[in-house]
């Protein structure tokens, strides 16, 4: 019987993330996954942004967010030995009077992430359409989700740290001091499915408002903007290297499916032609569902079973919340360190 500390169910953003943290603490955990049965952390553009831009505000604790971010990832491409992370600008388009006002009184306030108003030309951006007044934002980048999760895993599979399965809950066997499945014997388990927690007899009660998603990509016969921003109007047009750009998301509340919709796809093109002229090639189209909830993560024990955890919710902002989360899960795992109310799963507990 192989033993280990941790049983991890699931291989998106939550799940390789936890697993990262319990590697990096030498602490023996095996993944259980099937990836097929949900592609939102996959085809996610892994974007972190500090800003909120209904509002122009920072994002939920933005400062320690990004402090726990970067030396994480960081730590990782180094093991792993690919570059993962892209720090960015984002451009935002400041569209009338009023936002620029409101960006100016933000940005007193808010220094930081908040930098000038300027003009991206069409003489600096010969394809431009026209000039764009925009805001600049600050302590953002992208993750390069795909490759962090493929890379991962392939280390993980070297280690014997990961099990590509089907998890069958009515096989585990549970009881105060260990866990059994499947011929593992361990002390804990943390479900890390995303949306599809909903199946989990153990967790079923949490109450996500997942949301489909949808992104485009393309290459373009020149390049439009520099490698190192995000153009933000209406949509992200986010430089990926070589021309290539992807381009979205939205947010689909009903139709919640994993298919890739012409509807959307045409919109998000519609959108880019307003803006650029340029010859283009569409090179991909993708769609997932995010694990949204009340806008924090869920984290914690069931009230049941102390030693069956959940790591669920990141939602859009999941590349921000990982690190800062895993941290937190972990500590309370290993140490029983509280986790605070805003994010224990206690707080769906009936």
């Amino acid at each position: 019987m192989k033993k280990v500390q941790c049983i991890i169910v699931g291989s998106g953003l939550a799940g390789i993330s936890i697993a990262w943290e319990l590697f990096l603490r030498k602490v023996s955990f095996i993944i259980i996954s099937s990836p097929p049965l949900s592609h939102a952390s996959l085809i996610a553009p892994g974007v972190w942004n500090p800003i909120v831009f209904k509002r122009i505000v920072p994002t939920w604790n933005a400062s320690e967010l990004i402090k726990s971010l970067l030396p994480f990832y960081s730590r990782i491409e180094k093991i792993l030995k690919k570059q993962l992370i892209y720090p960015l600008k984002i451009w935002h388009a400041i569209n009338n009077t009023e936002e620029e006002k409101l960006w100016k009184q933000k940005q007193v306030l808010y220094p930081r992430f908040l930098k000038d108003i300027f003009c991206l030309s069409k003489e600096n951006y010969p394809y431009l359409k026209e000039n764009i007044k925009c805001g600049e934002v600050n302590d953002a980048g992208r993750l390069n989700i795909s490759e962090y999760i493929f890379y991962s895993i392939e280390l993980f599979k070297s280690i014997n740290a990961y099990a590509e399965n089907y998890f069958n809950y009515d096989a585990l066997i549970t009881d105060t001091d260990q866990i059994i499945y499947d011929n593992i014997l361990a002390e804990k388990v943390v479900f890390c499915e995303g949306y599809l927690v909903k199946t989990n007899p153990f967790f079923n009660f949490v109450k996500l408002k997942p949301a489909k998603g949808e992104l485009i990509e393309i290459e373009c016969q020149h390049p439009i903007l520099p490698e190192n921003s995000i153009l933000h109007r209406q949509i992200n047009i986010i430089p990926t290297g070589n021309k290539k750009y992807i381009i979205g998301s939205n947010y689909e509340w009903q139709q919640l499916d994993e298919q890739a919709t012409t509807l959307t796809k045409d919109k998000f093109l519609l959108t880019f032609k307003q803006l650029f002229h340029t010859r283009y090639q569409l090179i991909g189209h993708y769609a997932g569902i995010r694990p949204a909830s009340d806008r924090r993560p869920i984290l914690g024990n069931h009230h049941k079973h102390n030693n069956i955890y959940i790591f669920n919710g990141l939602g859009t902002k999941g590349v921000m919340l990982a690190p800062y989360c895993t941290k937190i899960l972990s500590d309370n795992i290993l140490h029983n360190r509280p986790i605070e109310n805003s994010l224990n799963v206690s707080r769906f507990f009936i």
